[in-house]
Formats: C-alpha cells, structure tokens, sequence
C-alpha cells in the first residue's frame, strides 16, 4: 500500500495566506520563479490558455500548434518553467488530432481538456537549422537538463494542483497551492541540485514524491508548531502521517512504514507483518522468531525470552513442591518407623524434613522435645586406660567387648593410617614467636614434648600465648626461632596438615547442610584417595555412631543464631568433621566453651576416649570443672608466653604446693591453678612472690624435679623434658649406642610410614573441585528463598527499567541525517543510547552486588577451616564460581525479558543478554574481590556503592569523550561498564548509518561503533581478572581486610 505526502495545506496556514497583506507576496515569488531563484512547478507563471498538465518529472506540458508551420498540434512539455520559449522543451505528438483545423481565433480547450493525449512514447526537439522538430534519441544537444527530463506523462496529483493554484490566480486570490512553504512569508532554500539528484536521487530513508529535477529537494522554514516539535526531536505530523514543511521537502519515511530502495523514495509501504521499521527505513527488519510483530510494527517486542523466563518459573516452582510434598511424606512415615528405635535407643527422635530449604523458626517448632542423652565416647570403650608412659608412644588394647561403632572407627583408623598405632608425637624446643617490628615475644622459649595418644590441655590466661601455641605447632603460624618435630621427625609443619584435625573455638560447619553431609563431605576430601565409596560411607557412619549423632544425622545443623540442633550437637559435628578425616592428632580450641556442664563433660569424655583409641588430642581449655579436669593427661600451663608447667596433670597440684601454694580442702585444682598462673595467687600463698615472672622463674630454674617419683618411667619423663642439658642430675649418661641406632631406626621408618600415609592422603583435585561443586549447588537449593527473591528482585528491575524507557519506542538514538539532507534533522539524541546502558548498569549493581558478595564472604571461616586442613583452594574457589554461573543465568534471564518486552530496543535480544550477562559477571567478581578485603558486615554495602561508580563511569555522564580530553580514558576502561556501554552504542546506532552520520555521534560520545566482539571478549577478560584477584584475596585477604 502506498502513501503519498498529502498536497492539502493546513488550515490555519491557508487563513494565514490569503490574508490581504500576503497578497502582495505573490508578486514578489511571481519574480523568483521567473528569475530562476527556486523552483515551483504549480505556481503558472504565464496566463493560463489551453490545456496544460504537470508530468511527472514537474515539467509543464502544454498543448500548442506547432512551431513555423502551425498546421497541426504538439505538446511541449518544459522543465524549469521561467526559462519558457516558443520553440524551446520537450515536444511530444498529440493523438486524435485528425480533421482539427486551426485559425487563429480557434481554441485548444479548457487547461485540464484531455480530448488530445500526447504520445510519450517519442519526444522531439526544435532543430533550428532545419527549421522543424527532430527526434531526440539518445543524444540532446540542443535540450536542457530540465527538459530531458521531461515524459509527457500526466502526474494526477501535480496537475491538479497546478489547475487549483491557476484558478485562484485567474480569480485574483492568493494561489495558496502554489505556496512554497507552509509557513507564511517563509522563502524555499534548494539544498540538492540537479547533478546530485541524477547521481544520487532522493536520499535512503527519506520519502520525496514530489521532487523531480524541475521540483528539487527544498528546506522550508518551520511552521511555530513543528519548529517547538523539532526542538524535541518529534517530526511534525498531519493527520497521522509525517509532512514536510514545503510541498518539495524531503520527509523521513515513518515510523511503522519503509521507503524502498528501489522505488527511489517515491513512494512508502506499510511495514509487513513478520516485521517492524523504524523511522527512516529502507527495507523492513525481520523479526525474531516468537517475537510479535503485527502489521505496521515500529519495534519488535520479544516474547519467547519472557515464555522462557515464565516456563522455567513454573518448572522450578513445581519441582520445589513436589520436593517439599514428598520429603513431608518420607519425613511423617520416618517418624513411626524410628519411634520404636528411639526407644530401645534411649533417645527422643527429632522430627526434620531431610532436605527441605533452610527454615529454622520452622525446624524447632517440628522438633520433638527431647533430652540429648549422649554420654560421649568413652562410655562405649570397656577398657581402662593403662598409665601413659612418657619414653614412648602407648599401644592400646582394646576390650573384646568394645561397641561395634567404636570398633568400626578404630578398623577404620587404622585402615587410614596403616598401622596399629596412629598417634603423633610432638617435640619443641626453644619455641619463640614474635611478629614483626615488635620487641616483645608472644611465645618465648617452650621447650617439651607431646606424647601421641594424650590428652593434653593448654591452659593459661588470655593473651598469654595459648593459641599461638596450637597455631605454631600446627604449622599454621611459622615460628621464629627454635625448632619443632613430628614423631622425632624435623621438618615443615605444613605438610603434615592432611594427619591433623583442627576445630576451632566457633563451630564452623555450613548451616544448610545435614549432619551427615558436613560430615561425609570431610570424609571424601580427605580420606585415602584409594578408599571406595564404602569405605568412605563405613567409616563416615562410624564416626556419627561414635559421637552419638545418628538420631539427627539427617538434621539441617542450623546457624548459631537459628540453631537446628542442640549446641552440643553442632560441637560433635564440628569435631566429627575432623574424625572423618582420621587424623592422628587433633587440636581443639576451647571445645568447651558455650556449653553446659553436661554438655561440656560429654564432649571431653569423648576427646578422652580419642586419646585411649591412639590419637594425639591437644586442647586450649579454661577453668574445666573437676571432672574434666580429671580426665586429662597431660598439662601445658603458659604465663607471658612463657612455661609455668608442662607434665602430668595428676602432679600439677603438688608442684604448686611444693612452691608454697596451698589448695584449700575441696576446692577445684583446675580453679586454684589458673588463679595462681594468671598471677592471681595470692590467696593461696600468704608469702613470697605469687607473679607469673616468679612462677616462668621457678620452672625455668628446674625446681621441677622434686615433684618426681622415683619410678623408672618418670625418670625417662624428667629426661625427655629436660630444659637445662648440662643439668647432670636430670638427665644421666644412660643412652648407649644400642639405643641411639635402634631410635633412628625407628625414626626412619616413621618417616617413610609418614610419607606413604601423607601421599595418599586427600582426593585429587579434579574430584575436590566436583565435591564443591555439588556441594555448592546443594546450598543454593536449600536456600531457595533467596533464590526466588533474587529472581522477583531482577525482575522488578528490568520491568521498572523498561517502563522508564518505554516512551522512547525503542528509538534510543537520533541523530543527524547525511548531507545535504542535514538542514531536516531534527534535535539529535546521542544521549540516550549511553544513558540507557548506564540505568543497566545501575540496576544490574543493586540487584547483583549483594548476591555477589555472598558467593564467598559468608562462608570466608568454613574456606579458612578447610584450607587449613589440606583442602585444595584451587578447587574450592573454582567450584564456587562454577556453581553461581547458572543462577547468574537465571539472573539475567529474569532481568534482561522484561526490560525487552517493555523497552524495546532496537538490538538483538540475545546480544544484549550475552552483553548484561557478562556485565553481571564482571560485578559478580567484582563484589567477590570486595568481600576479601572488606569486612562482612560491611561489604553489601560497600560492594554495592563501588559497583554503583563503576556504573557511573560508563561513558554515560561524564562522557567518554570528556574522559579523553582529561587523559584519564584509561580509568574509564578499567571498569567493565564503558564497555557494554560501547557495546550498547554502536548495536543501538551503527544500524542507522545510511540515514544519519553516525561518525558524528561516534566523536561526540567517545565510543566505537564497530567493536561487538571485542567489547564482549574484553567484559569476558574484565570479569576473569576479577576472579583470579578475588583468589589472591582469598588467600592473603585476612591480612587485607579493614
């Protein structure tokens, strides 16, 4: 269907025009044409006799005898009517002219007679030597221009108007059809010439019905009402349809219609269905498939990303309640089935669904009121432990009628470690530690041993050195003098993390997984790489038998602050996650700590039972009730970082005493023991100097010795503890020969048994990092919530977004047109295309920088605990950013639909979801290097108000071009936001690049246009770096974080 430009001028112009004081304006365009100053076809410029029509290259056609002769008629058809002769033009046979006779009174007919069509099949010329019209053929010397042009064939809508403006000029009356210009007064400026408009024509996405070579393109000054549309980038329109100022000046094709190229802007078509065309097209743009796109579309509105978006939705929400649905079911027949365990089994069950999301308020309403009866480890061994000798390591018999649980951790620990006994022992000697630019040591000359199989408490008051200690003899603090071994062996500590278990003060386990899941998760990274599946499960049940957690091992452990299960249990779980790795030391910092007196008896009668098993347990304790105190071994007392006591705990009491101390009948050793170490003794010793430098005096000096039996087997004690080796009457010249060479005999086979232990140790990376992965994913199911927040939040955004835009009918970039065009142009808009990117860029900020900073900060202490223990970091970091990728999917899905359906934008939908995707992936790491440096509680924020500059300095406001006139361009690039912000440009403006000078806007805004690929591989590069910093400050960012 085609559309012409509409020659009816509007009203209020035509009043404007045939006011009496415009009349005399005539006369002066009557002058203008003649003189050649602009062209006007539909202005007559002679009198008005006999028939006459306008062809449709605008020359004038008019019926006339011919030239000399006169016998017979012809038409003659000129262009550029001021330039009218008798014999000049185009000439053109008249048909049916048979029989007419002419005299010089007769007449032709009325202007629009049409009794004698003219044969445009042939033109001629006047050839003025031979006195008679000629054939043109291809060659016409003797024709302007203009008139070559010339065809003879009638242009309805040009002739009519010519007829009406000769009418009006006839009747004395301003012929307003032949007006120039709409506006009154206004005079037309030719902007194409004749040899532009033979090359070229009318330029693409314009529409010029009008124009011919005798009618050229014209600009006519605005009317006030498209001059105020102009200045904010609206084209004047009548009646629904774009219109030129002047009845010769070039319109942009429509919005919804396309001007072919072909048709060489004659005429406009309606934008097909299928299709949509943006002011200014050429040729109609496909549409996407699943994309609605009516008839006369001026955008594509994408409906299959948002289909997606829905259908996963309801897939995943489905998934969810079939899930909840049948884990209820599973739960509710779980509870009949164990009721009955739970009563041979002396404990209340605990009502969990297995694997529901992370609701905690939930969780302790189901959960049956019970009494933890646990009673620790040692209540299922039915041995008595033999006294610990302190020249060897003990072997351990176990009783016949040891419980199965506790027999199957031990096979299994032995199993792990390949030998019966699988203890370690510790030596130290000369122990100091002290951080750097500080005078004074936090440790200072420890000298001692642990033996394996112990249990042995650190105890001292704060700040004298208790953890740094355990830190120093882990190998997790490198000391700065002295030396330590392991089982006699010397060497790095470091590498013998994979044998030894570590659980910190604060129970560090992941709140959304189970019992058995914390668990085993140790068990598979850690255990022998050769161990089969059953294996690893045997050994993992053993352990959750073993402590007594069997009741809850389907449990969701909870955080501390929504606990799941009982402080105790998430105490056992902490240690269990050691157990399952069979260490043969562990250390534990103040395991006691936050619990009752029941619970805290059980737990150290568990560790208790540990040593009798075989393995090393060292423990940072304060002020342990008797019955814990009872339990322990050995004894390790610190003052100033400083020894105060190292020996058995049974003979703590009487060292003290033997230095003036006196216990008061029935008190708590553990109580009097810790007043006198923290210089508080002075109740208990009337006289003498009760301070800690008196109390590192005294065991420095060696006044130890008196406390001693005079068993054989402490005597070896006193010689493996001496602190003095010339002190003679300590250590005797008992050793022989013998004995040397059949204890490094020993010692070399430590180390090859230590080595084989330690190579098999722990799976290999590729299986840790799927581990993690499963893990990970795991998490993110139990904390679905937070998953559908994060979807409805990013949709929220992009549909917020989209109607903020919507007004823009995806046309987000107006610029100005190609020469000699560029006097239509209407008020350019290179602004909205960055401004655009950069509400993108905001929204993808607020709605990702808090997701984004949680993929590591909230679980920086389980990375730690685990690192510590051997766990390959590489893995972990990788498989945590594996598992968001997905989810960050989902993310942009959910952000990036609505924003299309609503905005429209003239861009491929799925480059802009590539483009925002790795936009999001860029803050994902950017958010995840924030929360290595910055605090917990703080890095939402700070994460959110960084990510928000980052966006900012997207080449938006300020612009890239004012960055590269302050020379600092680069900090610009450095953030990922000028990129998509590029990217966005030239998709949004490089397609319009045959209507308007894009180079232009290009210059005006900074950015390149032709830069897709490298934009989307530098956001790619961008995010990666990003990843790799935030593994460094992973590693290092405890020291770095403010």
């Amino acid at each position: 269907m085609a559309q012409d430009i509409p020659q009816e001028i509007p009203q209020d112009v035509v009043d404007d025009m045939t006011t009496p004081t415009k009349i005399a304006l005539f006369s002066m365009l009557d002058s203008s044409i003649r003189s050649g100053a602009f062209q006007d076809p539909f202005y007559p410029v002679d009198a008005v006799d006999g028939p006459r029509f306008l062809d449709t290259e605008a020359c004038l056609c008019q019926l006339r005898p011919e030239p000399v002769k006169g016998g017979t008629v012809w038409w003659q058809c000129v262009g550029n009517q001021f330039t009218i002769t008798d014999t000049g033009g185009k000439w053109f046979q008249a048909k049916n002219v048979d029989g007419l006779k002419l005299d010089t009174n007769s007449t032709l007919g009325p202007i629009y007679d049409a009794s004698y069509p003219p044969d445009s099949a042939e033109g001629f010329e006047w050839d003025d030597n031979q006195q008679q019209l000629t054939i043109t053929g291809d060659r016409t010397p003797g024709l302007s221009v203009w008139d070559t042009a010339c065809t003879a064939e009638n242009n309805t809508l040009f002739s009519t108007t010519l007829y009406r403006a000769a009418a009006e000029k006839q009747a004395n009356q301003t012929p307003v059809d032949a007006a120039p210009c709409w506006r009154p007064g206004a005079i037309p400026i030719q902007i194409q010439d004749y040899k532009d408009w033979q090359e070229h024509g009318c330029k693409d996405g314009f529409l010029c019905s009008n124009n011919t070579v005798n009618s050229l393109p014209q600009y006519c000054p605005p009317v006030t009402e498209c001059q105020l549309a102009r200045l904010g980038g609206i084209a004047c329109e009548l009646n629904g349809a774009s219109i030129g100022m002047g009845p010769f000046e070039p319109v942009v094709c429509q919005a919804g219609w396309y001007c072919p190229r072909e048709e060489k802007g004659m005429v406009t078509l309606k934008c097909p269905s299928g299709h949509y065309c943006q002011a200014g097209a050429v040729t109609p743009t496909p549409c996407a498939v699943g994309s609605w796109c009516p008839e006369g579309s001026l955008f594509e509105r994408y409906l299959i990303p948002i289909v997606l978006v829905i259908v996963i939705d309801v897939i995943l929400g489905m998934v969810d309640l079939g899930i909840r649905k049948r884990r209820r079911n599973a739960s509710s027949g779980a509870i009949q089935q164990d009721s009955y365990v739970a009563v041979i089994g002396g404990y209340k069950q605990v009502a969990e669904e297995r694997h529901e999301e992370v609701d905690y308020e939930t969780a302790l309403r189901r959960r049956t009121k019970r009494q933890d009866t646990f009673r620790g480890l040692g209540d299922q061994i039915h041995e008595q432990a033999p006294p610990l000798r302190r020249e060897k390591t003990v072997r351990h018999h176990l009783d016949p009628d040891i419980s199965p649980s506790a027999r199957a951790f031990v096979d299994s620990m032995r199993r792990a470690t390949s030998a019966s006994e699988f203890g370690l022992s510790f030596g130290y000697n000369q122990l100091t530690f002290a951080l750097k630019n500080s005078k004074r040591p936090i440790l200072q000359n420890v000298t001692g041993s642990i033996n394996s199989g112990s249990l042995t408490a650190v105890m001292g008051g704060s700040g004298d050195g208790k953890s740094t200690f355990i830190n120093v003899l882990m190998g997790k603090t490198q000391y700065t003098k002295g030396s330590v071994t392991v089982n006699n062996i010397p060497g790095e500590l470091k590498q013998y993390k994979k044998l030894i278990g570590y659980v910190p003060q604060d129970d560090i386990v992941l709140p959304e997984l189970t019992v058995y899941e914390n668990i085993m998760h140790s068990a598979k990274i850690r255990l022998p790489r050769t161990w089969s599946k059953s294996d690893i499960e045997t050994h993992v049940n053993a352990v959750i038998d073993c402590l007594e957690l069997s009741h809850v091992r389907d449990s969701l452990v909870g955080s501390v602050g929504k606990p799941v299960i009982s402080g105790g249990q998430r105490k056992r779980v902490s240690i269990g996650m050691e157990l399952a790795a069979a260490p043969m030391a562990i250390f534990l910092d103040e395991p006691t700590s936050g619990l009752d007196a029941t619970s805290a008896r059980s737990i150290m009668s568990t560790l208790k039972a540990l040593g009798r098993l075989g393995i090393t347990v060292i423990v940072i304790i304060h002020q342990p009730r008797v019955e814990i105190f009872e339990m322990l071994d050995d004894m390790i007392l610190l003052g100033n970082g400083q020894q105060i006591y190292e020996g058995p705990q049974s003979q703590a009491k009487t060292f003290f005493e033997q230095m003036g101390f006196v216990f008061p009948p029935g008190a708590n050793c553990s109580d009097v023991i810790t007043d006198i170490i923290t210089g508080n003794g002075r109740p208990y010793k009337k006289d003498g100097d009760v301070s800690k430098e008196a109390l590192i005096g005294h065991w420095a000096k060696g006044s130890r010795v008196s406390i001693l039996t005079e068993e054989d087997e402490d005597r070896s004690w006193q010689r493996a503890h001496s602190r003095n080796p010339s002190d003679t009457t300590l250590v005797g010249n008992e050793s022989s020969d013998t004995d040397t060479s059949r204890h490094n005999r020993s010692s070399l086979m430590s180390i090859s048994k230590l080595k084989a232990i330690l190579k098999d140790r722990g799976a290999p990376r590729w299986r840790q990092t799927l581990l993690c992965l499963s893990r990970s994913i795991l998490q993110q199911y139990r904390a679905r919530s937070n998953y559908w927040f994060e979807m409805g939040l990013n949709a929220l955004a992009g549909s917020l977004l989209g109607l903020a835009q919507q007004p823009k009918n995806g046309a987000f970039f107006r610029g100005q047109y190609h020469k000699p065009y560029e006097i239509l142009s209407l008020k350019a808009d290179y602004a909205a295309a960055p401004q655009m990117e950069m509400l993108n860029t905001l929204a993808i900020a607020f709605s990702s920088a808090a997701p984004g900073v949680k993929v590591f900060s909230e679980e920086i202490l389980v990375y730690r605990r685990e690192a510590e223990a051997g766990h390959s970091r590489v893995a972990y970091f990788f498989a945590k950013t594996v598992s968001v990728l997905p989810r960050m999917t989902l993310a942009c899905l959910h952000f990036s639909a609505p924003l299309f359906l609503v905005s429209v934008p003239v861009i491929p939908f799925w480059t802009a979801f590539l483009a925002n995707l790795l936009y999001m992936y860029c803050i994902y790491g950017l958010a995840s290097c924030l929360s290595m440096v910055v605090r917990r509680k703080d890095a939402p924020l700070a994460a959110t108000m960084f990510i928000i500059i980052v966006g900012i300095l997207s080449g938006a406001a300020p612009s890239l071009k004012q960055a590269k006139e302050w020379h600092v361009e680069w900090l610009w690039r450095a953030g990922p936001g000028v990129w998509l912000g590029e990217l966005y440009f030239g998709q949004l403006v490089r397609p319009f690049g045959y209507l308007y000078d894009v180079q232009i806007a290009s210059e005006e805004t900074g950015y390149e246009l032709d830069r897709k690929w490298p934009n989307i591989l530098v956001m790619l590069g961008i995010g990666t770096v990003h990843r790799l910093l935030a593994f460094v400050g992973l590693i290092w960012g405890g020291k770095l974080r403010v």
